[in-house]
């Protein structure tokens, strides 16, 4: 009589963190889906004959909803491309993007957008710290005249905003 105990089953190789960062942005759609659900529903959906106030965001919520979780389940790993210096750049214009709301309600316009197109100008778009210096003071008084003196759109005023009588 033989005690011969049968092979181990070959342990399955444990998969990279790094292979899963494909279900970040589905995760963080699905919760932005879930949140929008919950606050058309308190601000109530009516009927289809006399629609409320958060019928339509509903919809769009339940629609964003529903493809993040496709994303999530069903959006094969061969379908993306791998992190590179590039997708830093894109993820460092977004944070700058973020930065600039923060700004805009804080310090008003001006100064948030010259910030940002200085930044966007010199770190990804490459240009001389003159030239993107010129050019974002300039792009941010073209555009304070464009949207705030000539039509009129009330911006929050911040201290250069109030020099420039916005």
């Amino acid at each position: 009589m033989s005690t011969s105990t049968p092979a181990p089953a070959p342990a399955r190789p444990p998969r990279p963190v790094r292979s899963q960062l494909r279900r970040v942005a589905p995760l963080l759609l699905l919760a932005l889906g879930v949140g929008a659900l919950l606050t058309a529903r308190g601000m109530g959906l009516g009927e289809l004959t006399a629609p409320g106030p958060g019928l339509w965001p509903a919809i769009v919520a339940a629609l964003l909803t529903g493809t993040a979780a496709a994303l999530l389940f069903l959006d094969p790993a061969e379908d993306y491309e791998s992190w590179t210096v590039g997708t830093a750049r894109i993820v460092a214009g977004l944070a700058g993007l973020a930065l600039f709301v923060v700004l805009f309600d804080t310090i008003g316009f001006v100064v948030p957008a010259a910030l940002l197109l200085f930044a966007w100008l010199r770190w990804l778009a490459g240009e001389s710290w003159r030239m993107a210096l010129v050019l974002a003071v300039a792009g941010a008084l073209v555009l304070h005249l464009v949207f705030v003196v000539a039509l009129g759109v009330p911006f929050p005023a911040g201290p250069v905003d109030q020099l420039l009588g916005g």
